[in-house]
């Protein structure tokens, strides 16, 4: 997992531009700034616990179980935790992905934030704006522009100083379970713009515009069309044709695989698949970085496509082998492995589900080729 951890933050110590010509990286278990330590520049770090009670005069960029800021940021916040507690002073942006984020100090740009809960505590301050996704969000302080997002149960008893923009249920339900509070002490700006299935609870707070409501869309999941199934059928079909001409040796490697480890590749393809956007995220935030990101993106997007048809052209073997019907030839076993894996991803509500078994199942057979030598009988050369 370090080596894993290691390679998401290897971006940043080559494509962030450094405030200034020195900078510090950090990887062990704990990590502290003392309370009198100045870091000179940009502090990069790998570690379980990381505590700051000094000073950074740069950026602070890297993975870890908790992050805890008391003392001062000059530069952004850049970072993948767990927890994160800021009860300091971060003087640029706050950018961080996490389970959960307490905001107690202040933050003088924006705070972008994706996980389960954020808590901004009553006197801490957003000197921007605040965007999110999230489950769960409760604002007690003070945001002097924006809030906009999607969060699943909102609650602001603090001040927003602009418009609030936020999705609360984006999907039509029978029964909707999220709120947006809005209590006594809130003050709004703006206008509030949302979407969500529950009318707004709101109290005596102050609201400067409009409150506009939005009803969730009706869900997209549809079973297609005949014409559109057939034309994916044949589209993927042909790609795999092509793909047996270049690659057939890998492509028999994959699928051997795929029946060997099964669900093992679950494993290895869960990391690839979450942690790898991640790391395109977090390169996209540095202006140099974006080229490496985009090109990183391609080749996932691409690897998404390919797992799939790793696992189609599997399912199809075990199908034939489950018939007793080995000696068919690949063609039609790749045909029927296609269909009735196309099939399954097309199921209503649970197609998603086969649909990420899949991903899961062929991305973690990529994993193991390159990784494995035991499938290595012959080289390799893509």
């Amino acid at each position: 997992m370090k080596k894993i951890h290691f390679l998401l933050i290897l971006p940043f110590f080559l494509l962030t531009p450094l405030i200034s010509q020195a900078y510090v990286s950090k990887s062990s278990d704990f990590i502290y700034v003392g309370k009198d330590e100045v870091v000179e520049g940009n502090l990069y770090f790998q570690a379980k616990s990381v505590t700051i009670e000094g000073q950074v005069l740069g950026d602070v960029i890297g993975v870890g179980s908790n992050l805890q800021i008391n003392g001062q940021v000059k530069g952004d916040v850049i970072a993948i935790s767990q927890n994160i507690n800021i009860s300091g002073k971060i003087d640029g942006n706050l950018r961080v992905i996490s389970n959960a984020v307490d905001i107690s100090g202040n933050i003088g740009k924006n705070t972008n934030f994706i996980g389960e809960s954020l808590a901004l505590s009553q006197g801490a301050t957003i000197g921007q704006d605040l965007l999110l996704i999230s489950v769960n969000s409760e604002i007690n302080g003070l945001v002097k522009e924006n809030f906009h997002g999607m969060s699943g149960n909102t609650v602001i008893r603090g001040e927003i100083g602009k418009n609030v923009n936020l999705k609360i249920d984006k999907v039509k339900r029978k029964k909707y379970s999220n709120i947006l509070k809005l209590e006594e002490s809130s003050i709004v700006g703006g206008t509030i713009n949302y979407q969500g299935g529950n009318d707004i609870i709101k109290k005596e707070g102050s609201i400067t515009g409009e409150i506009n409501k939005k009803e969730p869309r009706k869900s997209s999941r549809q079973i297609p069309s005949s014409n559109k199934f057939i034309y994916s059928i044949a589209s993927v079909f042909l790609t795999v044709l092509i793909l047996n001409i270049l690659f057939k040796k890998q492509i028999k490697k994959l699928k051997e695989i795929s029946r060997q480890e099964n669900y093992k590749n679950m494993g290895p393809g869960a990391i690839i698949l979450f942690l790898t956007p991640i790391a395109i995220i977090l390169a996209m935030i540095t202006i140099i970085g974006l080229p490496l990101a985009l090109l990183a993106l391609a080749l996932w997007l691409i690897l998404l496509f390919f797992s799939k048809i790793i696992f189609a052209l599997t399912l199809g073997e075990c199908f034939f082998k489950l018939l007793k019907k080995e000696k068919a030839s690949w063609q039609l076993k790749a045909l029927t492995g296609i269909v009735l894996a196309w099939l399954l991803f097309a199921l209503p509500f649970i197609g998603w589900l086969f649909s990420l078994i899949a991903t899961l199942i062929g991305i973690g057979a990529f994993y193991y080729l390159i990784k494995n030598k035991k499938y290595d009988n012959q080289s390799i050369h893509f």
